[in-house]
């Protein structure tokens, strides 16, 4: 009799110490129920503690997630100074894998806006869709190449925020910033063809070319819907084109150009048509980038003109995880009201694979429209989840 009482509390004390190795409820139950042993329920816990992902033979599930929280203080010329803090950006990412390189990409953006009812009530909270799409890889006859269709990426700007301007959490890029040259958004109804390569890559296609925070404007009125072409065509100097770059402990050198041609846009009766250069090289130590952009839209538009930016990192300490950083843009408008400069300076912590810390200062200078005019000091938290 006192054999099966220690018999029993053995068993009871291997099933507490399995409960508390198995963390995921889902897992545990799987394991109880006989479908798991007790090696692959612990080990399938910890890829999922580790990667965010659940998967068995031919699914995948992934979660991602991202959020710009910070403290900004604004001074602006000839205005009321004000300070406060935000929920800058939000990025709630889910992917659904129905083998190793085909998925469904789904992408919740929350952004604050002005009071949709009462501007003067301040600003709210929306959240509105930025990404959906299905990835389909198509390699196995177009090399290298794979497309995505439906609300997707353009091929620019989620290229240069992944290899020339890693600060995103405090600055749109030069090419999409209001004070820069305040040109298209990062994402848009369309088909984006991507060609990855060792040392070339391509990323091109067709788009409604409002972007997805104009989707189906109503102003074109009677006019055609002309969809947009755009395309970008990078030489990776030293190699990686295939995979995205790590700034901390990679070396890599990238030339691209940028171009597209957006016909009618925005209902105007005029083509946008931009044409782009832009170089970055970096090493562990540093990082320096640099374009040019010229855009033709019509005369009295802001984004008319051309102009140029130079961005830097500095990495000295800490494992190159303590960097300082730059950037000046120049925006030469054909409407002078329009010419502007604005400086970013500061400094970022990588704390962990999660959480970047940044403190920076912003100051933005109209040549000829002093009421635009302003300088703004940021704390952020950029948090990845």
């Amino acid at each position: 009799m006192k054999k099966r009482v220690l018999a029993l509390a053995l068993i009871s004390a291997v099933s507490s110490v399995t409960a508390q190795e198995i963390q995921n409820p889902l897992i545990e139950k799987l394991y109880e129920k006989g479908v798991l042993t007790k090696e692959e329920a612990i080990n399938l816990d910890k890829k999922v503690k580790k990667e965010g992902v659940v998967s068995t033979k031919d699914k995948k599930l992934k979660f991602e997630g991202l959020a710009y929280i910070g403290y900004t203080y604004k001074d602006v010329k000839g205005g009321k100074d004000e300070g406060y803090f935000e929920i800058r950006r939000g990025y709630y990412i889910t992917k659904f894998y129905f083998n190793k390189k085909d998925y469904v990409r789904f992408t919740l953006d929350v952004t604050a806006h002005n009071h949709k009812d009462n501007p003067n009530e301040g600003k709210e909270l929306n959240v509105k869709l930025k990404h959906l799409y299905l990835y389909k890889d198509i390699s196995s006859f177009v090399p290298y190449t794979g497309f995505e269709i439906g609300l997707v990426h353009t091929p620019w700007l989620d290229y240069e925020e992944h290899s020339g301007w890693w600060q995103r959490s405090i600055s749109k890029t030069f090419f999409e910033s209001s004070d820069g040259a305040h040109l298209l958004p990062s994402a848009d109804t369309g088909i984006d063809f991507k060609t990855k390569t060792e040392y070339v890559s391509a990323e091109y296609g067709v788009f409604d070319g409002e972007g997805y925070d104009h989707y189906k404007r109503k102003d074109k009125g009677n006019a055609p819907n002309q969809p947009m072409i755009d395309g970008r065509l990078t030489w990776h100097v030293l190699g990686g084109g295939t995979k995205k770059p790590k700034p901390l402990s990679q070396t890599y050198a990238n030339v691209s150009i940028h171009a597209l041609d957006n016909y009618n846009y925005r209902g105007s009766h005029d083509d946008l048509t931009v044409v782009q250069l832009h170089a970055v090289y970096n090493q562990p130590l540093f990082l320096i980038a640099g374009q040019y952009i010229h855009s033709d839209w019509y005369s009295k538009a802001e984004q008319t003109g051309n102009g140029f930016s130079v961005n830097f990192e500095i990495r000295p300490l800490l494992e190159h995880k303590l960097s300082l950083f730059g950037r000046y843009d120049f925006w030469n408008s054909d409407n002078n009201n329009y010419d502007r400069k604005q400086y970013i300076y500061g400094v970022a912590w990588h704390m962990n694979k999660h959480v970047t810390w940044l403190v920076n200062g912003i100051k933005v200078d109209y040549k000829n429209n002093d009421s635009k005019d302003y300088n703004k000091y940021m704390v952020t938290a950029e948090v990845h989840f």
